[in-house]
């Protein structure tokens, strides 16, 4: 289902069981694979599981941190240096305006919107039963306020299809429209690990992102809505 090309091999999770503790993995959505797009998919859940849950703010963020990723760390060490030495402290403005020390580690954001893609092709064929063409594009964004505000305002239109769906408590939710016309067409907003927050290479000064916003649909059909989320929207 990811790659639309080669046969299915094996079953895949589209949400990972890793990024769940052990109570929340029943049953999590599934989908036919090929091996080679389960491989790939696999190596990109297995970085993000060992990163991600440092800025989880959902039920089970201090299980998830505490009991799971020490042992993946322990596999990784390379990773683990790296988060160490790139661990750093800040002060952020909550909305009460009480400033409280923050601390952040530096990940791969390439990753993570790479697995949406996988995810959001799965989802898609999960909820409606559509494999994506071969000409379909798939655009993830890490979205600022502005970015919400746009993806919100899609989803807010007339659909064919609607799902809107929490899997573990707040590690996954989302919410996914399909056009009326055109099945191949759908917009996706979400959130991970109870809105984890992430920012750019300039540093946690920049605006947050919480969200992630996916497009899915045929390219000539999102000209003109790419020019428009320019303005609303930045990568990580």
């Amino acid at each position: 289902m990811y790659c639309s090309q080669r046969p299915s091999e094996t079953g895949d999770h589209i949400f990972a069981r890793e990024f769940f503790i052990v109570s929340r993995r029943d049953n999590l959505p599934q989908v036919p694979a090929c091996s080679s797009c389960n491989g790939e998919k696999g190596v990109l859940e297995h970085y993000l599981t060992a990163v991600l849950p440092f800025g989880g703010c959902h039920t089970d963020a201090k299980v998830n941190l505490k009991s799971m990723v020490p042992p993946r760390l322990e596999k990784n060490e390379s990773l683990h240096r790296r988060l160490k030495t790139g661990w750093t402290k800040f002060w952020t403005q909550k909305r009460s305006g009480l400033y409280l020390p923050t601390a952040t580690v530096p990940f791969d954001g390439e990753k993570l919107e790479d697995l949406f893609v996988f995810i959001a092709k799965g989802l898609v064929w999960h909820h409606w039963g559509v494999l994506l063409e071969p000409n379909c594009q798939v655009d993830v964004n890490s979205l600022t306020k502005r970015g919400e505000s746009f993806f919100e305002d899609l989803l807010n239109k007339r659909a064919k299809e609607r799902v809107i769906q929490n899997v573990g408590e707040g590690t996954f939710e989302y919410h996914g429209a399909q056009a009326i016309d055109d099945p191949q067409i759908s917009v996706w907003l979400f959130s991970l690990y109870g809105g984890l927050k992430t920012t750019g290479k300039s540093g946690p000064s920049m605006e947050a992102a919480s969200k992630i916003g996916v497009l899915i649909g045929p390219k000539n059909v999102f000209e003109n809505a790419e020019k428009r989320r320019k303005m609303a929207v930045r990568r990580i």
